[in-house]
């Protein structure tokens, strides 16, 4: 499966699950006239939808979920595209005009479809730890339970609400850091961590994306971190020689989503 090389023996807990949706658009921070979307959940949404199920407060949860205390990592297990749509939407200048005065103006709008749109669903696999025993306990103890979203007082959300989604297959697995090594990595991959990408060694197709990504919001929901990260849109694992990866007991490896 690949090389590694100096790895730590710290073992930690992490929780492994699929999120599921049939549509989703997680909209890019810098997108202005159109409502761009990246390919994956970011980091920001993740931490918000698990904050979410544990019933915190809506800003409240940053620095308990900051990335000294908290890991995610997501990868893509179906293929899925992007098309673009017009939205037609009230013309909202002031608050007065919430009443649709104003009529409608059309944005376009860029929203994320499995590649067979009539069969299947966008197919996203999730990775978390947190430093805090007790969270993760809970968290688990949540996403055991088989009865709807679980949430409280939220939406399970693919991006927006109307994209609503679902999470299954949960399971817990061991894990602990590599500080280097070439194999197959199974999540998005954050470009600082990027030693060699040895594209002609693949034996499945790629199509990878370069992606400019939200990490963490401070306090004041102000982006305190982002970075570029590597996705191939496909599913499959880029091989790819890298330092901190994390090295899972279920014998596959992955990258978390950090700078």
């Amino acid at each position: 499966m690949g090389t590694r090389s100096a790895s730590r023996d710290e073992q930690m807990k992490i929780l492994n699950f699929r999120l599921r949706g049939k549509m989703a658009h997680f909209r890019r921070y810098y997108s202005n006239t159109s409502a761009l979307t990246y390919s994956v959940p970011p980091r920001t949404t993740l931490i918000g939808l698990i904050a979410g199920l544990l019933g915190y407060e809506r800003d409240s949860y940053y620095e308990i979920f900051s990335t000294s205390s908290c890991h995610v990592a997501v990868g893509i297990r179906r293929p899925l595209k992007k098309q673009m749509h017009k939205l037609n939407l009230l013309k909202v200048e002031n608050h007065n005009d919430l009443d649709g005065s104003k009529s409608h103006t059309q944005i376009p709008t860029e929203i994320l479809v499995p590649i067979d749109l009539p069969n299947g669903y966008l197919d996203y696999e999730v990775w978390f730890h947190h430093n805090n025993p007790d969270l993760m306990n809970k968290l688990d103890t949540l996403l055991q339970v088989e009865l709807g979203y679980l949430s409280k007082g939220i939406s399970l959300a693919l991006g927006t609400a109307q994209h609503l989604g679902w999470i299954e297959q949960v399971m817990t697995v061991e894990g602990h850091i590599l500080s280097t090594t070439e194999t197959e990595i199974y999540s998005i991959i954050p470009m600082s961590k990027i030693n060699d990408l040895q594209l002609a060694e693949h034996d499945y197709p790629l199509q990878l994306h370069k992606e400019d990504i939200p990490i963490h919001f401070n306090a004041d929901r102000v982006l305190e971190s982002k970075g570029d990260f590597i996705i191939n849109i496909n599913g499959f694992p880029i091989k790819v020689n890298v330092n901190n990866a994390v090295q899972l007991s279920d014998g596959r490896v992955i990258t978390w989503m950090e700078e």
